[in-house]
C-alpha cells in the first residue's frame, strides 16, 4: 500500500508534464502556422523586426548614458567630455526614436492591410466549402465567433501579432539586460545571487500560474456568453439597422422588445467585461508590484555595493537599470506567452474554420457534351434526412424523367420539394440510395461540370447590390448584348427603360447615391433574368411568380418556352393553375412522390393534386359568386 500511495504523485506528475509538453507543442505549431499565413499576406512584416530591435534597444540607451554621465560626475571629468557624451547618448536615443516611429508608421499600414487580407482565406473558405456545411451549426459558429472576437478586441490572428511582438521584444530585452549584467555575478556573494534567483524563479512561477488561471476564466467567460453576443450582434445589424425590418417593427409595434432585448444584451455585455476587467486589473496588479518590489531590492543592493566601494556610483544607475529591465522582460515574456497559449484556441477555431474537410465526393468523370442537350435523370431509392436530425425529408423515392421536358413540383408545405432540388443539384447527397444521369451516378462526375448543368431561382433569392448587368451575369465580365436579352425575357425591359444608366445602373442605394430600387416582382425577374443568362441546360424555378402579379405570371407562362429556350423547365409552385404548361405533374407528400402525370390525368383521377385544384377552383368560384 505504501509503495503504491508513493507511486501515484510520481505518476501524476509524470501525466501533467507529459500534458504540458503537448500543450507547448501545440502551441509552437499553431504559432509556427500562424506566421507562415502572416508572411502569406505580405512580407513587409519583416519590418517587426525592425520594432523588436528598436524597442528592445531603446530603454538601455538612457540606462548607460547615466551610468557614464554620472561616473564621469563623480570622477569629475572635464565639461567637454560630459557634454560629448550627453551628445551622443541623446543622438543615439533620437536615432533609435525615429527608427521605431517610421517602423510603426509603416507597420499601422500593414495592420490595415492584413485585416483585409485575412478576410480573404475566410471568404474563400466560405464559398469553396460544401453547402452542407454552410448550414451546420458547429461551422456557423466557428464562423460567426470570429466575427465576435473582431468585435471586441480584435481578431485571433490580431491578438497573436500583438502578442508576438511583445513576446520578441521582451526576449529582445533580456539579451540587452543579461548584457549589461554580465559582469555582475563576481560582484555578489554566490550565495546571494542563488537566493535571489530563486526568489525571481518563484516568484515568475507564481504570476505566470495566476495568469493561466485568469486567461482560461477569461476564455470561459466568452464561451459562456457567446449566445448573447450573437443575438446583440443579430439585433443590431438584421433588426434594427435592416431597412426591410423596419416595416414590420414600427407596424407591430416591436420597438419595446426589441429595446428590452437591447437593454438585456448590453446589461449582458456590461457584465461580461466587467468580470474581465476585473481579472486583468488583479493581474496587472500582481505582476506590478511584483516588478516594483524587486526594483527596490536591485536599488537597495546594489547601492549597499556602492557604499562599501564594491562598485562605482555609475554602476548603481547600470546594475539597478539592467535588473528592473531583466525582471520587466521576464515578466512580459511569461505573460506574453501565457496570451499567446490562452488565445490559441481562438487561433485553433480560426483554422479549424479553414482546415473544415470535405464531406461530398468529387468525381472525375467529365460531364458529356451532348448536341442534342438530352439527359437522362433518375433517382433510384433514394431517402434524405438533414445532418444531425432524425426525420426523413425524403423517402424512397423512385422517378426519372428526361432533360428538354417541363416538370412541374406540387405539394403541401415541408413535403420535401425544395429538398428535392437540392439533391438534384448535389447541393446535399442523399442518406440513402442513388441519383443517376445517363445511368451514372452523379457522384462521379466532376462536380463543377456538373453544377454548370442548373440554373436555379430559389424562393429565397438573393438580389445583390452590384450593377444590374453584373448581377444578371454573375460575373464582371459581362456580355452586354446577353445580359439585355435575358432581361427583355424575363420581362425587365420596362425597369431598364428606367434605369438612368441602363444595365450599369446599381440595384440598391447601399452602395451608391443613384442606385435603383426595386420592387418585389422586379427582383423576382432578375433572378429569372440571372437563370436565363447562365443558359444551362436544366433550368430549375422555386414559386418562379409568387411575387407577379397575374398580368406578368400570365406573360411568364404564356411565353413560357421562349422565356426558358430548349432546356428542361422544373419548377415548383403552390398555384395549380401555372401546372397545366407542365408535360409532367409530380406530387409530393410526406417526402413521398405520391402522383405523377399530366393535368388532365391528375384531374381525372382521384387524389391529393385533385383536392388541391380543386380547393383552390372553389376559392375562385366562390369569390365570383360573392361579387356577384
Amino acid at each position: 500500500m505504501g509503495r503504491t500511495t508513493n507511486v501515484r504523485p510520481g505518476r501524476q506528475a509524470l501525466c501533467s508534464a507529459k500534458r504540458k509538453w503537448t500543450e507547448f507543442q501545440r502551441d509552437v505549431c499553431s504559432h509556427a502556422r500562424a506566421l507562415r499565413l502572416l508572411f502569406t499576406c505580405s512580407r513587409d512584416w519583416a519590418v517587426m523586426g525592425v520594432t523588436i530591435l528598436a524597442d528592445g534597444l531603446y530603454p538601455f540607451i538612457s540606462i548607460h548614458l547615466s551610468a557614464l554621465l554620472l561616473e564621469a560626475l563623480y570622477k569629475k571629468r572635464p565639461p567637454e567630455e560630459m557634454i560629448f557624451l550627453a551628445l551622443s547618448g541623446a543622438g543615439a536615443a533620437l536615432v533609435v526614436s525615429l527608427i521605431r516611429h517610421l517602423a510603426a508608421k509603416y507597420k499601422n499600414t500593414l495592420w490595415w492591410s492584413l485585416r483585409f487580407r485575412l478576410e480573404e482565406p475566410l471568404m474563400e473558405k466560405a464559398m469553396g466549402m460544401d453547402y452542407e456545411l454552410m448550414e451546420d451549426e458547429e461551422v456557423l459558429k466557428l464562423r460567426s465567433g470570429q466575427e465576435e472576437y473582431r468585435r471586441h478586441g480584435g481578431s485571433a490572428f490580431e491578438i497573436f501579432i500583438w502578442q508576438f511582438e511583445l513576446f520578441l521584444t521582451a526576449c529582445m530585452k533580456l539579451v540587452f539586460a543579461l548584457v549589461t549584467l554580465r559582469t555582475l555575478p563576481s560582484l555578489f556573494p554566490s550565495g546571494m545571487l542563488a537566493t535571489a534567483a530563486a526568489l525571481i524563479t518563484a516568484g515568475l512561477f507564481l504570476i505566470n500560474r495566476a495568469g493561466r488561471r485568469a486567461g482560461e476564466r477569461e476564455y470561459q467567460i466568452w464561451q459562456e456568453n457567446a449566445d448573447s453576443e450573437r443575438l446583440h450582434s443579430f439585433i443590431m445589424s438584421e433588426v434594427i439597422l435592416n431597412s426591410e425590418a423596419g416595416k414590420d417593427i414600427r407596424l407591430f409595434h416591436q420597438q419595446d422588445m426589441l429595446l428590452d432585448y437591447g437593454e438585456q444584451t448590453c446589461e449582458s455585455g456590461r457584465r461580461i467585461y466587467q468580470k474581465i476587467a476585473r481579472l486583468q486589473m488583479g493581474q496587472g496588479f500582481l505582476q506590478s508590484l511584483w516588478a516594483a518590489a524587486l526594483g527596490v531590492i536591485a536599488y537597495l543592493a546594489t547601492g549597499i555595493q556602492a557604499c562599501g566601494g564594491v562598485i562605482a556610483p555609475g554602476s548603481i544607475v547600470r546594475y539597478a537599470g539592467g535588473i528592473r529591465q531583466t525582471v520587466q522582460a521576464l515578466t512580459d515574456l511569461l505573460a506574453s506567452w501565457r496570451y499567446l497559449h490562452n488565445y490559441r484556441e481562438r487561433m485553433d477555431e480560426f483554422f479549424a474554420y479553414l482546415d473544415l474537410p470535405e464531406r461530398k465526393k468529387k468525381g472525375t468523370i467529365p460531364v458529356p457534351k451532348r448536341r442534342d442537350g438530352r439527359f437522362l435523370i433518375e433517382f433510384k431509392n433514394v431517402s434524405f434526412r438533414y445532418p444531425g436530425t432524425d426525420a426523413w425529408v425524403l423517402q424512397n423515392l423512385n422517378l426519372r424523367f428526361e432533360i428538354g421536358e417541363r416538370v412541374a413540383l406540387v405539394g403541401p408545405n415541408g413535403s420535401g420539394k425544395t429538398t428535392f432540388v437540392k439533391l438534384l443539384c448535389r447541393l446535399y447527397d442523399p442518406t440513402e440510395g442513388t441519383i443517376l444521369m445517363n445511368d451514372v451516378d452523379i457522384r462521379k462526375y466532376r462536380y463543377n461540370e456538373y453544377m454548370r448543368l442548373f440554373s436555379v431561382v430559389f424562393q429565397d433569392f438573393q438580389v445583390f447590390s452590384l450593377k444590374m448587368g453584373e448581377y444578371i451575369a454573375g460575373s464582371s465580365d459581362v456580355d452586354t448584348k446577353k445580359a439585355l436579352d435575358a432581361a427583355e425575357r424575363a420581362g425587365l425591359s420596362p425597369l431598364l427603360a428606367r434605369m438612368p444608366q441602363g444595365p450599369d445602373t446599381m440595384i440598391g442605394r447601399d452602395f451608391s447615391e443613384e442606385g435603383f430600387v426595386i420592387s418585389g416582382g422586379e427582383a423576382q425577374k432578375l433572378a429569372m433574368a440571372r437563370a436565363i443568362y447562365k443558359d444551362a441546360p436544366f433550368v430549375i424555378l422555386d414559386e418562379p411568380t409568387a411575387a407577379l402579379d397575374p398580368v406578368a405570371e400570365n406573360e411568364i407562362y404564356t411565353h413560357f418556352h421562349e422565356v426558358i429556350g430548349r432546356g428542361t423547365a422544373l419548377f415548383i409552385s403552390h398555384r395549380l393553375s401555372a401546372c397545366r404548361f407542365a408535360r409532367e405533374i409530380l406530387v409530393f407528400e410526406k417526402g413521398r412522390l405520391v402522383q405523377r402525370g399530366s393535368h388532365q390525368e391528375l384531374c381525372r383521377t382521384q387524389g391529393l393534386y385533385r383536392r388541391m385544384w380543386e380547393a383552390q377552383a372553389r376559392y375562385y368560384q366562390n369569390g365570383l359568386e360573392t361579387g356577384g
